[in-house]
């Protein structure tokens, strides 16, 4: 009686759970903390490794449909990181701030529409968290002062002075493109974001 080779999906599914198993006993005996976010790319990788090298041998639907799965969620592991990382907080509905001098450092809302006006603000380089769970975050921002923007999503679409990029995980980064000013008050430095929904960054 001849004996069948083991499949390949059932290797490259062994592999998966020994790496697994590796990593969470590393994770528990160690000091170092384990970066579980690369186990996803990881396995991807050794799924399209299986294939190439049984691609002589057969289909293997399976395996094809199980790294059609590991590819999509790779891609929306990005956009989800986002999404749980901004803070689900500051109540729902419309909110509307327009600060003459930036008393604190965070504006904060849950779920809906937000608009943080600083055309009339004073900051001195302080660092302004402001975001949206889940809507719609403007920020009105007079490009004439020097700032440093960061905005992101984790799906949806930012806009920093025109300019966009949307879809999972969205991100852009600007700086003034004129020298820090020489007095007090003219110095933003922002952290933009939504979980889910549309962030922009204008002109008045």
């Amino acid at each position: 009686m001849t004996t069948r080779p083991p499949r390949l999906g059932h290797i490259v599914l062994g592999g998966l759970l020994v790496a697994i198993g590796v990593l969470w006993l590393f994770d528990a005996v160690t000091s170092v903390d384990v970066r579980w976010e690369i186990l996803l790319p990881a396995a991807l990788v050794m799924v399209g490794g299986a294939l190439v090298y049984g691609a002589s041998t057969g289909i293997h639907g399976g395996l094809i449909t199980f790294g059609v799965v590991l590819t999509v969620l790779v891609v929306l592991s990005t956009g989800l990181e986002v999404v749980f990382d901004v803070p689900f907080e500051g109540g729902i509905g419309e909110r509307d701030h327009a600060p003459t001098a930036i008393a604190g450092t965070e504006y904060r809302l849950a779920i809906g529409n937000m608009t943080v006006d600083l055309t009339e603000a004073q900051s001195n380089g302080e660092t302004i968290n402001i975001s949206v769970a889940i809507g719609n975050l403007q920020v009105i921002l007079d490009d004439g002062v020097y700032y440093t923007i960061h905005a992101r999503a984790g799906l949806g679409e930012v806009v920093v002075f025109g300019a966009s990029q949307s879809g999972v995980g969205p991100e852009m980064d600007a700086e003034s493109d004129r020298p820090p000013p020489l007095g007090p008050g003219g110095i933003f430095n922002l952290i933009v974001e939504v979980g889910m929904g549309k962030v922009e960054v204008r002109a008045p």
